[in-house]
């Protein structure tokens, strides 16, 4: 079972979502608490100045009806405002930038001024002047807000760290327990088991399959072990009675004729002990095998001998590592469909460095897989009618599965099935 990956681990994913939580809150917070502090700080200037920016419009106005009465001590707004350490400025001494400006409070040169505007009677007054504290507190609380932000991001950090471990701990527990666990029964016992969260109806959901599977395993291995040997002893039987009742029957006047009849019956008998015996090499563990050298190109010629359709070309000897038991099941299945499809009775084998290929005329339906089990093509020509048991097939995959070979097919431009196997080139030093 391939180990999971530390990057998609649960543990590190909840540590990552602490952490994003976290950012995105303190954004959150730092953008509402700037944008709160500008609105305070704004509602304060304006509430402040809007008085004093209605005293000076009230002066000016005082002061423009005593100069017509002629007086001579006159207060204008600006001079109050001078005296405020303000600006006041009225008509056109309003500067052209502020008039394009809208009526009310408008703070200029990085928050350190503020400039008042206000219309009254066709006439524009301004109140302009610095805004004091406001910058320094403004920047005191930008800093104020990012501390808080990465001192909560550290916190994020440290809580995440204890929290995912302690969140994921059963599962990860349960998880390095299914990993440890290759084969069926060799899962150790879980503690999960006894939670009552859902990790706890994880665990006994796969202690119960694990159980079921081991006995499904256990029947499979008793079944095919009690067949083989239950049909070798009549096989065995029937080919010595065969080869005894060959001999009576050459010597019988008129036995010729029950000679066909006796050959189908040895191939038949022949067959079926092959099939035992692939069964019996199927039905072990992959890990039980004993690698062995192997020649394929020795053992494919001593399958392809005396056959006239098949034409074998390539590399005499090509070395490789398997189970010779396996590796025949998978040739001999391979040249027993080849021929049997094969719509002009030719079979073109290839053995390489490394693969192994064959091919005749005839080509497979693309959604057809040839490779699952009971799965039969039709006659050559388009009959409905199917051949083959739909398993020698099935039987040369799980045979290089076993072994780890690969096994394809494809269908070429000129209308041919080509199957190609592929196994490790050369003798590693482990092999025997």
């Amino acid at each position: 079972m391939t180990a999971i990956s530390r990057r998609s681990s649960v543990r590190r994913r909840l540590l990552l979502a602490f952490v994003l939580l976290t950012v995105g809150m303190g954004a959150v917070m730092m953008g509402a608490g700037l944008v709160a502090y500008e609105r305070l700080g704004r509602h304060l200037l304006e509430g402040n100045a809007r008085p004093v920016m209605r005293l000076l419009m009230e002066a000016e106005q005082r002061a423009f009806l005593a100069e017509d009465h002629g007086r001579r001590v006159l207060y204008w707004g600006a001079d109050l405002a001078d005296g405020l350490g303000l600006d006041f400025l009225v008509g056109k001494q309003v500067p052209p930038e502020w008039r394009a400006l809208d009526d009310g409070l408008h703070l200029l040169r990085e928050k350190a001024h503020f400039v008042l505007l206000a219309t009254h009677d066709g006439l524009r007054y301004a109140l302009s002047g610095s805004t004091g504290a406001f910058p320094s507190l403004w920047d005191e609380t930008r800093r104020l807000l990012l501390l808080c932000a990465v001192a909560g991001l550290a916190a994020a950090v440290l809580l995440g760290v204890f929290l995912s471990r302690r969140l994921s701990e059963t599962l990860t527990g349960l998880t390095h327990a299914v990993e440890t666990g290759g084969q069926p029964g060799s899962l150790p016992p879980l503690p999960q088991v006894n939670l009552d969260d859902e990790v706890g109806v994880l665990a006994r959901a796969i202690a119960a399959r694990e159980r079921d599977l081991a006995r499904y395993m256990q029947r499979e291995s008793f079944f095919t072990g009690d067949v083989s040997h239950e049909l070798r002893t009549p096989l065995t039987v029937l080919q010595g009675g065969l080869e005894v009742l060959e001999l009576r029957l050459a010597a019988l006047a008129g036995g010729e004729s029950l000679m066909p009849v006796l050959q189908r019956l040895q191939r038949t008998v022949a067959d079926m002990s092959d099939m035992v015996r692939s069964l019996l090499l199927l039905a072990r563990r992959p890990e039980d095998l004993v690698p062995e050298a192997l020649d394929v190109g020795a053992l494919v010629r001593e399958l392809c001998h005396g056959d006239p359709c098949v034409c074998l070309a390539g590399e005499a000897s090509v070395a490789t590592v398997g189970d010779e038991g396996l590796a025949r099941i998978v040739f001999k299945n391979l040249l027993d469909n080849a021929r049997k499809y094969a719509e002009d009775g030719k079979v073109l084998v290839y053995v390489g460095a490394g693969s192994f290929r064959i091919r005749n005329k005839g080509h497979i339906p693309e959604h057809l897989d040839v490779f699952e089990r009971g799965v039969r093509a039709p006659f050559s020509h388009g009959a409905p009618t199917p051949v083959g048991s739909g398993l020698g097939l099935s039987l040369a995959q799980r045979a290089c599965e076993q072994m780890g070979w690969i096994i394809r097919q494809e269908n070429v431009a000129d209308g041919e099935a080509v199957f190609t196997v592929s196994f490790p080139c050369g003798q590693p030093e482990h092999a025997i």
